[in-house]
């Protein structure tokens, strides 16, 4: 069975999700256009993965995007360390 067959397909600027924190909201968007794979059920129950854990347990989505649309944005991507620079996170 192919999976993307099936998939969901999203653009760059879909919404995913609304995060909600004590002091505010934020949309979650998709980033990259391509099909929607499989989405991170674990956050309904424990939604502080987000905060622990973002970059393994805690992720919301993922997603294939063909190889032409991930060349378009994969340089704008920023790493770990780089965006824990950025938002001043240590």
């Amino acid at each position: 069975m192919d999976l993307e067959e099936n998939a969901q397909h999203f653009e760059s600027n879909t919404a995913l999700c609304r995060v909600i924190t004590k002091d505010s909201s934020y949309i979650v968007r998709c980033c990259v256009k391509g099909s929607l794979l499989e989405v991170n059920e674990r956050l309904v129950k424990q939604p502080g993965l987000l905060n622990s854990s973002a970059d393994r347990e805690g992720y919301i989505a993922i997603f294939m995007p063909k190889l032409v649309d991930w060349r378009k944005v994969e340089a704008s991507f920023v790493g770990v360390e780089e965006y824990k620079r950025l938002r001043g996170i240590s």
